[in-house]
């Protein structure tokens, strides 16, 4: 068994999966700090009408701990669950600290050792992993007037379920992922919805519908069907990031289809031309929807695309000086990406900070390794995401690798392990380059990329990749050492 203490911030998939992991490669002492009341993360948090998750039920789950899902595309409550229920079954949820927020953690360079400040006091730790999430911070436009809304106005990742919607005028900003899950949900209940877009994005059918018993007797007695459902799903995602990336002949395919999805469900030339993206497929997220275009053409919806120009007491006014009436205000505005352990301070050696080692864009080596910030690893870090995929597979092959480490920690009877700038640099370059020639890189506006270019967010290769290249560690890419070193020796 390893003696080394872990502490693991964030209790989402992420932090519930690097624990299990860990336990079950012998780790004991293993400590999950989480600000919520539950585990669950993202989906313990968004609890809006209609969420639910937009990657295939059979990918979207530990490789190791397989569910038995009601559907092709399963739904918040029965994620949420499914999270919860891995930590049980796997004995990790007396592990967790819930309604503890990490405010900092610092490494002493004397001891060795991580330490953590909480609202509930100080706790020290040998390694430190963040399971933060790249979407766990509700982003507010700034829109003038907002203040002065006179009814409840929310985001959607604090969805005020004492609200009641039915019969009221609803304006939702935003027109993209939550949007197009909450807007069909409360359709039929309100009076009126009217939703302002920026800008449209590209979306391809869905395909949801409810397993049937015979599928689910099927998925039980031939485990083999569920591995290949997932094989075959995990294929698909494959291709779409070979399309985003490196081929993107294959682009046209998909375009296709989704123009067919629009001019199917729409007739109104004049909404047709709303709806239907300017941009190349894929430079922003992808959505998968069955519902949101034949919504868009009921008589109580409205779609507004001329731009926010202020939000009044009673509604909002548009840039062409209309003003709709509104008793509720929703924002589906999405998240700020590119904070990663935000709002936590993290020091590292030298008492150096984590932002101030990032600078202007966040870099780690595989998305999990920092210079300067030693026995640390992030999950679900920079340039960890994608245009398809299941975060899910990401974080399990990162928490592999954080395994590797910890396996050479205890090889080398090491009691630091760092990877070293030049390994990282190295990979920064050669990452950067091969995003330059990506989807996300063609000009359009997307959470991906900031207000300066730069992408702090997108893997630019396969999953199989990633998978690949974090089963080990590279020979020389990190320093290993059994005392406090100067950190100015490193790399």
């Amino acid at each position: 068994m390893n003696g080394r203490s872990i502490a693991i911030v964030g209790g989402g998939f992420a932090g519930v999966g690097a624990a299990v992991m860990l336990r079950r490669a012998g780790h004991e002492d293993v400590t999950v700090f989480e600000k919520g009341e539950r585990v669950g993360g993202v989906w313990s948090h968004n609890t809006y009408p209609g969420a639910a998750c937009d990657v295939p039920s059979h990918l979207y789950e530990f490789s190791f701990a397989p569910n038995r899902w009601s559907r092709r595309f399963a739904p918040q409550a029965e994620i949420q669950a499914y999270v919860e229920g891995v930590a049980r079954r796997f004995g990790v949820l007396d592990r967790v600290r819930t309604r503890t927020e990490v405010r900092s953690a610092a490494w002493d360079e004397q001891r060795g050792r991580w330490r953590l400040e909480t609202n509930a006091g100080s706790h020290e730790v040998d390694v430190l992993l963040t399971a933060c999430g790249q979407l766990s911070v509700p982003k507010k436009p700034a829109l003038p007037g907002l203040e002065r809304f006179a009814g409840p106005a929310f985001h959607t990742a604090e969805w005020r379920h004492d609200v009641d919607l039915n019969g009221k005028r609803v304006a939702v900003v935003g027109a993209g992922c939550s949007a197009i899950q909450v807007v069909p949900a409360i359709q039929p209940d309100v009076a009126q919805v009217d939703v302002y877009q920026r800008s449209p994005g590209w979306t391809i059918p869905k395909g949801d519908y409810a397993y049937p018993d015979w599928a689910h007797t099927l998925f039980k007695r031939f485990r083999a069907v569920r591995r290949l459902d997932r094989a075959i799903v995990f294929g698909g995602m494959e291709l779409g990031a070979l399309a985003m990336t490196r081929q993107r002949w294959l682009l046209p395919a998909f375009r296709a289809i989704g123009r067919r999805q629009i001019n199917k469900a729409i007739a109104d030339p004049g909404l047709r031309r709303k709806v239907t993206p300017s941009d190349e497929l894929g430079c922003k997220r992808v959505m998968l929807t069955d519902e949101w275009y034949p919504t868009l053409t009921e008589p109580n919806v409205e779609l507004i695309d001329a731009g926010i120009e202020a939000v009044t007491p009673t509604g909002i006014r548009d840039r062409t000086g209309v003003e709709r009436r509104a008793d509720v205000l929703v924002l589906a505005t999405g998240f700020k990406t590119h904070g990663f352990v935000a709002p936590m301070e993290v020091s590292g050696s030298g008492g150096r900070s984590l932002a101030a080692e990032w600078g202007e864009v966040p870099r780690a080596y595989l998305g999990l390794s920092v210079p300067g910030f030693p026995n640390m690893f992030l999950l679900y870090g920079p340039n960890t995401n994608g245009g398809t995929g299941s975060v899910i597979y990401t974080i399990e092959a990162g928490v592999g690798h954080v395994l590797a480490a910890l396996e050479e920690l205890e090889r080398a009877e090491a009691a630091r392990i760092e990877i070293r700038r030049e390994a990282a640099e190295s990979f920064d370059r050669e990452l950067r380059a091969a995003l330059e020639g990506t989807v996300w890189h063609t000009g359009c506006t997307s959470w991906y990329v900031d207000e300066n270019g730069n992408d702090p967010n997108q893997w630019p290769w396969l999953w199989s990749t990633y998978r690949r290249r974090t089963a080990g560690l590279e020979p020389g890419a990190y320093a290993l050492s059994a005392a406090p070193v100067d950190a100015a020796t490193l790399g």
